[in-house]
């Protein structure tokens, strides 16, 4: 029988250039881990890299242990987790990017993180930016960004019309829904 094949989730985050998503690729193989899936994302200077891992157990603890080394060599965060059970269904999942306006930022992202956990949608990416407009008495926007991956049975209809339901309730406005931001 086989040996049983663990997965993890290795976490970059940093100053953006050239390399990184390889050289974490490289530091994976080098273990012996295999990469099954990779987000790469730059937010203005900074990037944030995820890469979804699998191996035996005794990779993946080499893979675990090694990650702040990892971090020091790239001058990056580098944070490792465990994923218990990587179903088939969640690594045909489509990325769905989300992006909503308000006026509230706390307020905001606490619901919505309810909205998706609810749903059992994971949120694999987010992003925020603070907006100030002099001509409307100084009024401040936030426009938020949430990346989240979507089974492959999925009521889009339904969710959207919750998602609208929730905009009411909530004062923000769902500017952008796509599924193309991070492939």
């Amino acid at each position: 029988m086989g040996e049983t094949i663990q997965h993890g989730v290795l976490h970059l985050i940093g100053t953006d250039r050239i390399g990184i998503l390889q050289k974490a690729a490289a530091f994976v193989k080098d273990r012996g881990g295999a990469t099954e899936e990779g987000i790469s994302h730059s937010l203005e200077s900074e990037a944030v890299v995820l890469l979804v891992l699998s191996g035996p157990a005794e990779t993946i603890d080499a893979i675990e242990r090694d990650t702040p080394k990892l971090g020091e060599a790239l001058k990056l965060l580098a944070l490792f987790s465990r994923v218990a059970n990587r179903s088939a269904d969640r690594r045909d999942a489509l990325p769905m990017t989300l992006r909503v306006s308000s006026p509230d930022f706390a307020g905001l992202l606490a619901c919505l993180t309810e909205f998706f956990t609810n749903h059992n949608l994971p949120i694999v990416a987010y992003h925020t930016q603070k907006s100030t407009y002099p001509q409307i008495n100084g009024i401040v926007t936030y426009r938020h960004s949430f990346t989240v991956l979507l089974p492959p049975k999925f009521d889009r209809k339904r969710f959207i019309a919750g998602l609208d339901s929730l905009a009411q309730d909530n004062d923000f406005i769902r500017d952008d829904i796509s599924h193309s931001d991070f492939y």
